[in-house]
């Protein structure tokens, strides 16, 4: 990774206002913080594990433009890897930083922090080791306004076997709570033995797969800290992480679009089409699914109609359906929270990339794309906004005698508009490119 990857670049000169006073308080969050000493009134500072002092600042942005945190930590070289997110909830933020430069496989070589830009408050965590904390299985949960906090992380156990029949398929909860005596990680087995995603998605046999493969944590909340696991191919485990027996329960997604089903056999990022997200008032889990149309060249008559016939078809065939790019389109969903008895997707809207223009959002440094169409733009990665009907999309872009664009669109899929356009770090994006939104600066 490029060493000027790190340096933060200059925030919008609206940036001082999205945390202000009427603002919402929602924000975009790069999750790979930037090296540097940048202070201003969220500054929080503290001591690595090794003795070395560290500052995390928070800057924040209007979206679509990005915020992103600055750490400073003198002592410490970010040779391999640097610092990043791995969750937030209200306004507390948990990320993890290098602490040896030349490796950053296990436990020992990463400090955990939680850090609160409110409360200008920065606490070290003890170091889960022998346990490795997945980062995308992982959830931070703030309890009491931030009076304390739990850190929860899925693993994975051996599955039972009866002969060579699945019994069920084993997890670990590894959590950690603020406000144990002990300070301790504690870890809890889970088990599941009703496979319903099985049943309504069922994968083919060519595809190695576990059943669930966390791509993104969502906290919950609530009495007993609910938290749900997301596997954004097929479904995702919902638990109450701090209740004393925890029981994880599985909720499949709705079922792939069409265009998305051979995207299963060479195992695409899901992340590259799909997001799941928690409303603000955390009362639904709100799910995006980008279908990117095609024009299919096999004959109608022999192409499946079903998932399930087509998974029938890729189990007993390895020819893959051919088909030519025509733009794109999106549905979003939403289900209530609780989770009833039903488990019911509700579809929400269709949004069409047909219907939209990019001229209304233009810069002048982005004047040239104004030949072009939404249409014609490579997009992908969407992020859910938490309170709006707003999705947000990248996009990579190179106009005609100019360098290349790295983009942020956000598009209201609802009223079929386009709310704005940023320009990120095309350096950095060109390494690292993961974001989320938080609610971090509400209140800050």
């Amino acid at each position: 990774m490029a060493v000027s990857s790190w340096v933060p670049p200059s925030l919008p000169e609206s940036s001082a206002a999205a945390s202000g006073s009427g603002e919402s308080g929602l924000v975009l969050l790069d999750m790979w913080c930037y090296i540097a000493d940048l202070p201003n009134n969220t500054t929080a500072e503290g001591t690595t594990s090794t003795g070395l002092p560290i500052k995390v600042t928070l800057r924040a942005a209007r979206p679509p433009h990005l915020s992103h945190f600055c750490v400073h930590c003198p002592g410490l070289d970010f040779r391999i890897t640097g610092p990043k997110i791995v969750a937030t909830d209200a306004h507390l933020v948990l990320l993890c930083v290098p602490i040896h430069p030349n490796s950053a496989t296990g436990a020992l070589d990463w400090d955990y922090f939680v850090y609160s830009p409110r409360a200008q408050r920065l606490d070290l965590l003890p170091n889960p080791d022998p346990i490795c904390l997945n980062d995308s299985a992982t959830a931070l949960i703030s309890r009491q306004d931030g009076a304390w906090y739990a850190v929860a992380a899925l693993g994975y156990a051996n599955p039972l076997y009866d002969g060579g029949a699945l019994i069920r398929w084993e997890f670990c909860l590894h959590l950690y709570r603020s406000s144990s005596n002990s300070k301790a990680w504690i870890s809890k087995r889970l088990s599941l033995n009703k496979f319903k995603r099985d049943k309504l998605i069922p994968l083919p046999a060519a595809v190695d797969r576990l059943y669930h493969e966390t791509e993104k944590t969502i906290t919950i909340g609530g009495e007993h800290g609910t938290v749900a696991w997301v596997d954004l191919w097929r479904g995702i485990f919902f638990c109450d992480v701090l209740k004393k027996r925890p029981l994880l329960r599985d909720v499949p997604l709705p079922v792939p679009a069409r265009s998305n089903w051979d995207r299963l056999l060479i195992n695409d990022d899901p992340g590259y089409f799909r997001d799941v997200t928690i409303s603000r008032n955390k009362d639904s889990i709100k799910y995006v699914e980008l279908e990117f149309r095609s024009i299919e060249v096999l004959n109608p008559a022999t192409t499946p109609v079903s998932y399930t016939d087509w998974v029938a078809v890729k189990n007993s065939s390895r020819k893959s359906l051919h088909v030519i790019r025509d733009g794109w389109k999106s549905t979003t969903w939403s289900m209530a929270i609780p989770v009833g008895l039903q488990e019911r997707w509700n579809r929400d809207c269709v949004f069409d990339v047909k219907d939209i223009s990019l001229e209304p959002c233009l810069s002048d440094r982005m004047a040239m794309l104004s030949s072009k169409t939404m249409k014609e733009l490579q997009v992908g990665h969407p992020i859910l906004s938490m309170d709006d009907d707003v999705v947000y999309l990248l996009s990579e872009t190179t106009p005609k005698h100019m360098d290349k664009l790295a983009l942020m669109f956000a598009i209201d899929v609802k009223k079929s508009t386009l709310r704005g356009l940023a320009e990120l770090d095309v350096k950095k994006f060109d390494y690292l490119s993961s974001f989320c939104t938080s609610e971090i600066c509400r209140g800050t």
